[in-house]
């Protein structure tokens, strides 16, 4: 679910007994398709269609975020993760998706590819005092999607930790040009806004939110996170 906080968009996530809390720091300051190439697209001219148009390229953009699980566009994200429970099976590890802390303590998956990079990773103590990981005690492993923050040998996350937001990660994210992003998901967008602009008088009386075709444009960028593991926002 989404929730506004101080202008910043907060997804929660919940996996089992886990809860983590992924909020943008810094958004989008552009968007993958420009407002020029959907009015070609659309073949709309009229400035008042073009004012009705403009919203529905982030909530495009944004849809195809949360199915896929990645970026877009570059963005500053943190991940907020609770202390975990030891968990006496560590093969476990492999039922597990979304983010979260592994079993070891020795890594910890980020959502959204592709990262670009780690700014910084914060623990919080049961005084609340924060503790700032030395960039040396970790590094990141951007060559999977999704990209893990893993420690280094010898290394681990600290164990006495507050319940909530017990570990803080703020990384940026995101494809760092609208020329990187794969063409099927640019066409996805497109014929998102297509359908949302050609349903906007209708649009609850329409059977399905999205065009049909997402569903084979998106697939092969979808990230899965793990044995059983599914995308955010599930295309049925």
């Amino acid at each position: 679910m989404g929730l506004v906080c101080r202008d910043r968009r907060l997804l929660l996530i919940r996996q089992g007994s886990i809860m983590a809390g992924l909020v943008v720091d810094t958004a989008p300051t552009q968007e993958p398709v420009t407002l020029q190439e959907v009015k070609e697209y659309l073949r709309v001219d009229d400035a008042t269609d073009e004012r009705v148009v403009r919203p529905f390229i982030e909530t495009a953009r944004r849809f195809c975020e949360e199915h896929t699980g990645r970026a877009l566009m570059t963005q500053t994200l943190t991940l907020f993760l609770d202390a975990f429970e030891d968990i006496d099976d560590p093969l476990w590890e492999g039922m597990r998706t979304g983010p979260y802390l592994n079993y070891y303590k020795n890594y910890v998956v980020l959502p959204r590819a592709p990262v670009v990079s780690v700014s910084h990773i914060k623990t919080y103590d049961d005084a609340d005092t924060a503790t700032t990981l030395a960039a040396s005690k970790y590094y990141l492993d951007s060559a999977r999607e999704p990209a893990r923050v893993v420690m280094r040998n010898g290394e681990t996350f600290p164990s006495a930790l507050r319940v909530a937001n017990a570990i803080e990660i703020k990384y940026v994210t995101g494809y760092t040009s609208a020329y990187n992003i794969p063409e099927p998901i640019k066409l996805g967008i497109m014929q998102h806004i297509a359908y949302l602009y050609e349903h906007r008088g209708d649009m609850y009386d329409a059977k399905l939110p999205y065009p049909p075709m997402l569903r084979s444009l998106y697939a092969p960028y979808v990230i899965h996170r793990g044995l059983g593991s599914s995308s955010l926002m599930a295309l049925g």
